[in-house]
């Protein structure tokens, strides 16, 4: 009822006029006088300056003038926010992938789009550096990302798996089921750019074999389909090779065999509601078995158990 009385308060100021006042209220005016009264009752003040005529509000009469507009600006506010929940989250929402995280990025915008279908989504693919610029530039919400390459202080992270590293490559014969950096680092390679985090790059710019980098997983798909080229790649991105035959997933052994791969945005960014729907949908049980169907698509490449097998040379 406050509420309503500090409507009638604020167009009476606006109008000057009681009759006025109500009419743009939709009461009568003995409606309108009476909630002024009332609202001067329950704040134990006078407000309008008394007389035949609207003459004025009093000094008491002006703060709460002005609380009453603040009042009445945040109940709409929340009246808006209420009803935008009610229809569901709209807008613009803009995802950041890696071309190591567009293994799952799919997965992700569909079900977003399926739980929220007011939300007009973009999806941006760029290294690590420039989609970290686009977050700090408000260009993007939230970036799925390589944990490992996040300094902390700027960002906020969210976990959302942890996956292994493999060398795939397409042969006929038999291949061990895992095999060591020393071993990778003397194969021929096609570098997927962005595709592992930066300590696993660094690591790679040390093959002492011919080496071809590339932003295009097609590129390198289409080496590695020739049997001459090897990639090191994430689990998830097992999918995106799956038509080349005879490929093989080899575990690496060793130290910077695994990543942790989540979301990234700028600091409390996971508190706009866009944001808030995708983290809670991800831990939902559906869209978690998703997700692991995705990243374990590699085991359909793994070589089987053979302890006969030496590492690969």
């Amino acid at each position: 009822m406050i509420v309503r009385n500090f409507e009638y308060l604020l167009a009476l100021h606006r109008e000057g006029h009681f009759g006025n006042a109500a009419k743009s209220c939709n009461v009568s005016q003995p409606t309108l006088s009476a909630g002024i009264k009332q609202l001067e009752e329950d704040m134990g003040v006078e407000i309008v300056r008394h007389g035949r005529r609207y003459d004025g509000l009093t000094s008491e009469g002006m703060r709460v003038l002005s609380w009453a507009q603040q009042m009445y600006d945040d109940c709409k506010g929340l009246e808006r926010e209420l009803s935008a929940l009610r229809r569901g989250i709209e807008g613009q929402f803009r995802l950041g992938i890696l071309p190591g995280t567009a293994g799952v990025a799919p997965t992700l915008s569909i079900a977003l789009a399926e739980k929220t279908p007011l939300l007009q989504q973009s999806v941006l693919v760029s290294g690590a550096s420039s989609l970290l610029q686009a977050i700090r530039e408000n260009n993007l919400d939230i970036a799925l990302m390589h944990l490992e390459d996040i300094p902390g202080e700027d960002f906020d992270t969210h976990l959302l798996y942890r996956e292994r590293i493999f060398l795939f490559h397409a042969a006929r014969t038999q291949q061990p089921r895992s095999t060591t950096w020393d071993h990778v680092l003397n194969r021929q390679l096609c570098v997927l750019n962005s595709a592992v985090p930066e300590p696993i790059q660094d690591r790679l710019m040390q093959c002492t074999a011919q080496t071809i980098r590339t932003d295009s997983i097609d590129v390198l798909s289409a080496h590695v389909a020739t049997g001459k080229y090897s990639a090191v790649l994430p689990q998830s991105l097992a999918g995106q090779l799956a038509h080349i035959p005879n490929l093989h997933a080899i575990a690496i052994n060793g130290p910077m065999s695994h990543s942790n791969v989540g979301f990234v945005a700028g600091k409390n960014a996971f508190e706009a509601p866009s944001s808030r729907a995708l983290l809670e949908m991800v831990h939902t049980p559906e869209l978690a078995a998703t997700l692991q169907s995705v990243i374990s698509i590699h085991r359909r490449f793994q070589p089987k158990a053979d302890s006969s097998q030496s590492p690969l040379k």
